[in-house]
């Protein structure tokens, strides 16, 4: 029994000696963004709600699908009391971060 508390103690105060430690960040780099590819035909940016104001599951993936083959990078917002707020960036009016 007393084996088993010395133990315990032992895991506890390598536990907390570990605890106190705190990492360090020495670098910080930024990586430049990837390129982005045109593709699909839209023509400019949007965002607005959808209009129904409950869309199914279902509704919502084809909806995504459809925006991602016109060329529309599509960010959809959770739902609000005036429904889901989509965001649609046209891929070919872009410009990459390099440029």
């Amino acid at each position: 029994m007393q084996a088993i508390r010395i133990a315990v103690l032992l895991l506890l105060a390598g536990a907390v000696l570990f605890a106190q430690s705190k990492p360090e960040i020495s670098n910080i780099g930024i990586l430049p963004s990837e390129p982005v590819v045109p593709s699909g035909d839209c023509k400019s940016s949007t965002a607005g709600y959808l209009e129904q104001t409950q869309p199914t599951d279902s509704e919502i993936g084809q909806f995504v699908s459809k925006s991602l083959r016109n060329g529309y990078i599509v960010t959809v917002y959770p739902a609000t009391k005036r429904g889901v707020f989509v965001a649609m960036q046209c891929t070919n009016t872009m410009t990459s971060a390099r440029e």
